[in-house]
């Protein structure tokens, strides 16, 4: 036994907008590739870990000592390091080879990498991000979320960097999933990041779904039913008249 419930056509039509934001939301994460998660230990002898980065958006950068144009790319990346906030920007290069090696190098005046610079010696790291690509450098953009916001493979100077700092300066905005990208001015009001799309959806979406979870219970308590349901118990009770006039 069940009693169906007639709603009034607004909370109809806020349930269909529920579904509509609820499939936008989902086709939107669906559209988002969540960055994988890993500890390392730097130069320094210090673990990092990816998921406990405190930054609004991780630079994540696949490099070896050896190669050139890995080597090209890093006045930009101090240029960056020394440009954005911490809470802001954050650096972690990547390279398959030896701490101590990696040390050397990343500590040496002329390279003067002042930010985090760890070892994947198993390439278990590079292998979840690159999937067997050896290809080098290979730059990953983390929004504050934890998703893949942007990829780079190679480094062709100027024109790399600028679109590099235009990514990071949309992700910081929050304007990173629009169609261009334009670079902000980093100013104070960066440092607190507008809430994605997705989000404002699922909030939407809660606040319909509890007032229409309200709207039926509210129905039960106070013994909503439909026309249909009322005309039967109205023949009913007629039914119970007549023969009781019978008897």
């Amino acid at each position: 036994m069940f009693c169906r419930i007639h709603l009034p056509a607004k909370p109809t039509l806020l349930f269909l907008l529920l579904i509509v934001s609820l499939s936008l939301t989902v086709n939107q994460a669906a559209a988002k590739e969540k960055a994988p998660d890993f500890t390392l230990t730097d130069v320094d002898g210090t673990p990092f870990t990816l998921s406990e980065c405190s930054a609004k958006v991780v630079l994540i950068d696949f490099f070896a000592t050896w190669c050139s144009p890995c080597r090209a790319a890093i006045p930009t990346f101090r240029e960056l390091y020394a440009e954005y906030q911490r809470s802001q920007l954050e650096i972690v290069s990547i390279s398959p080879e030896e701490t101590d090696a990696l040390e050397i190098f990343a500590r040496d005046p002329q390279t003067n990498m002042t930010w985090i610079v760890v070892s994947d010696p198993t390439g278990s790291v590079s292998n979840s991000y690159l999937g067997g690509d050896t290809r080098i450098p290979h730059m990953f953009l983390i929004d504050f979320d934890g998703y893949i916001a942007h990829d780079h493979l190679g480094w062709g100077g100027e024109q790399d960097a600028s679109e590099l700092r235009s990514k990071i300066n949309s992700i910081i905005s929050g304007d990173y999933n629009s169609d261009t990208d334009q670079p902000g001015d980093n100013d104070s009001s960066a440092d607190q990041p507008g809430w994605p799309l997705a989000t404002i959806t699922i909030i939407i979406g809660v606040i319909i779904f509890l007032s229409i979870v309200g709207l039926i219970a509210a129905g039960n308590l106070l013994g909503w039913s439909s026309p249909q349901k009322k005309r039967s118990k109205g023949r009913t009770k007629s039914i119970r008249i007549r023969l009781g006039y019978q008897h």
